[in-house]
């Protein structure tokens, strides 16, 4: 009789320990954000402006009409993802495109460049960790 009541109480302190370790098992990892800095510039001296579209807090921010070069620091959920979440940049000067005329994007993640884009075809982008530098 005794011995039956230590295994119902056994029984009974276990459930929640392995509710517990359930729950543990199935949350998400903590990530901290990624404070990125977004860099575009040109080296020509026809393109002195662009239409520039960044994520900043997963949201998409459109400048229009930038002066180059031109830089911003932002915080992204996780700087390796493409996506809304993660680190992109957009440089748009297609109006006054032509060859030759090159603009440069850039992402940066605690001073480690991630991402360069150089193109004269009007619109360079860099996408979150992809390698892609050219």
């Amino acid at each position: 009789m005794i011995g039956r009541k230590l295994v119902v109480v056994g029984r009974l302190l276990m459930m929640p320990l392995i509710g517990g370790l359930a729950a543990v098992a199935v949350a998400p990892s903590a990530h901290a954000e990624d404070s990125v800095t977004y860099e575009v510039l040109s080296t020509t001296p026809y393109v002195n402006a662009v239409n520039v579209e960044y994520y900043d807090h997963s949201q998409r921010i459109l400048l229009e009409n930038v002066s180059l070069p031109w830089r911003m620091n932002a915080t992204v959920v996780d700087a390796n993802q493409p996506s809304a979440d993660g680190a992109e940049v957009r440089a748009d000067w297609r109006p006054s495109a032509a060859p030759s005329r090159w603009v440069t994007v850039r992402i940066y993640v605690r001073g480690s460049l991630i991402c360069e884009n150089t193109l004269d075809v009007g619109n360079a982008t860099c996408y979150g960790r992809t390698h892609f530098k050219n």
